[in-house]
Formats: structure tokens, C-alpha cells, sequence
């Protein structure tokens, strides 16, 4: 008897550490972030008649979502509301000017966020194909 009493012991303990264990990690749904973080070099140092744009390349997306594009610390950049494409059909390249203050030692940081009913999500790759940061001269 006290054999099959240290069995049943051991096997809840393992049940309760199992339990635990579940109950306190932090789950993929849980940890994923509403958008994606985007890295971005200017290509030269920034002169007084630069004016830098994003340009974001989007594949197709669904009816009503819209593309919302922050810099990481919460400044809006814009929002690209693609409207009037066939099902399917993929959205096209969007470009959005950023102030020179959003620059930060020759690096961009952007966060993109698909607004849709229901909440915000990180895009797809195929969603977002390309981010890249370009210089034009000032109009």
C-alpha cells in the first residue's frame, strides 16, 4: 500500500508542476506584438535640403483593413487606406514623409499595425512586402 500511496504522490506532483508550468508561461498568442518593427538606415547622412519618405510596398489586402505606421516611440507617420481594389489584387507601393526628428543617429525605427474590425495586428510578409527609407531633395 505505501508504495502505491508514493506513486500516486510523485504522479500529482508531476500534474500539479504540469499544471503550473501551463498556467504560467507566456503564450505565443499572449506575447505576440500588435505590429511589426522595422528597422531602417538613412543611405547618407541627412543635409538641409533633404526630405526623407518610407516607402511601404503592400500585397494584397482584405476589405477594410488599413496599414497604420508609427515610429517606435508613438509618433504617427500615416495610415495607408488602400481603397477600390479588386479582391485579391495587391495594394502598390505608398509613400509617407518623415519629419528629420523622427531620425535618430542615421536609423528609422517604424512600427506597422493592420487596423481591421475587431483590433490591430502585426502584417504579414505577404501583407507588407518592403519597407525601405529613401532622400529627395525638398520640393
Amino acid at each position: 500500500m505505501n508504495g502505491r500511496r508514493a506513486a500516486l504522490r510523485a504522479c500529482a506532483v508531476l500534474l500539479c508542476t504540469v499544471l503550473l508550468y501551463t498556467l504560467l508561461r507566456p503564450s505565443s498568442s499572449l506575447a505576440a506584438e500588435p505590429f511589426r518593427a522595422v528597422d531602417l538606415v538613412v543611405p547618407r547622412p541627412l543635409d538641409a535640403s533633404d526630405a526623407a519618405v518610407v516607402e511601404i510596398s503592400l500585397g494584397a489586402l482584405g476589405r477594410g483593413q488599413e496599414v497604420t505606421v508609427t515610429t517606435a516611440s508613438g509618433m504617427p507617420l500615416g495610415t495607408i487606406s488602400p481603397f477600390g481594389l479588386r479582391t485579391g489584387a495587391e495594394a502598390g507601393t505608398y509613400a509617407l514623409p518623415v519629419p528629420k526628428e523622427a531620425i535618430e543617429g542615421g536609423r528609422l525605427s517604424i512600427r506597422l499595425s493592420i487596423s481591421q474590425p475587431g483590433g490591430s495586428r502585426a502584417p504579414t510578409p505577404q501583407e507588407v512586402r518592403g519597407v525601405t527609407l529613401k532622400l529627395a531633395p525638398r520640393p
